[in-house]
């Protein structure tokens, strides 16, 4: 004779612990991405401010020296790659100097700074 299972509990899942799961999931995955987007996000910025920073420094030592207005008018607006804009305004000192304000710009993230140096 064969022997008769005892009726009771199903070792599975309740639907009440499948929707906690699905929630507590619902919670943590977009949370996770959002962390991940903003640490990309931030190392992008990191970057390219790094390599403005070496634009910049690239453009002021491509001036001749001594710098006369011609030769800054002359200068690049575009870096090699392409990468960065520049975009400067002159101010002449009373000491004869000449002040240099360049604004650089970035083309991945838009981002800009602005850095002056005196001639």
């Amino acid at each position: 004779m064969k022997k008769m299972k005892k009726m009771g509990k199903n070792p599975g899942y309740s639907i009440v612990e499948v929707l906690i799961t699905l929630c507590v999931l619902g919670i943590v995955v977009p949370a996770s991405l959002s962390a991940f987007g903003n640490t990309f996000v931030a190392g992008l910025k990191v970057h390219e401010n790094a390599y403005m920073i070496s634009s910049a420094e690239w453009w002021f030592t491509s001036l001749p020296s001594p710098v006369g207005k011609a030769d800054i008018d002359a200068a690049p607006r575009v870096d090699e790659r392409g990468r960065t804009r520049f975009e400067w305004e002159t101010e002449d000192l009373n000491n004869g100097a000449v002040r240099v304000t360049l604004r650089v710009t970035g083309r991945i993230l838009g981002s800009s700074f602005t850095i002056s140096r005196i001639y």
